[in-house]
């Protein structure tokens, strides 16, 4: 009597139609993922060998988009780390400094997921 759905098979099925993320949403957490994953391994490569505008044209040949981001966290000199999850940058001019070079500069680290 107080059922909702015929089955489970008609219960899961109206679970997964409602709760279906469209093509845009899909589409940006691509970009995001690939701009986050481009930001862990720029940190990983041998970075002071790269000067500032090395680092960015590196990111830009690889793909990273700067369009996209998940936040912009300020720092205490007034410069802006854009931020792909816990991963971001700091521009400068015609180059960029990733933020794990001045950890210490940011007010606050960002969990993935917040």
């Amino acid at each position: 009597m107080d059922k909702k759905f015929c089955n489970d098979v008609c219960r899961v099925r109206q679970y997964r139609r409602s709760h279906v993320k469209s093509s845009t949403v899909k589409e940006v957490e691509k970009v995001l993922i690939r701009n986050w994953s481009l930001l862990v391994s720029l940190k990983e490569t041998v970075k002071d060998e790269m000067t500032e505008e090395s680092r960015m044209i590196w990111l830009r040949r690889k793909g990273f988009d700067f369009n996209f981001h998940t936040h912009v966290q300020p720092l205490d000199d007034g410069r802006l780390a854009i931020m792909c999850y816990e991963e971001g940058y700091i521009l400068h001019g015609e180059g960029l400094t990733p933020w794990s070079d001045l950890p210490d500069k940011l007010l606050s680290r960002l969990p993935i997921g917040s």
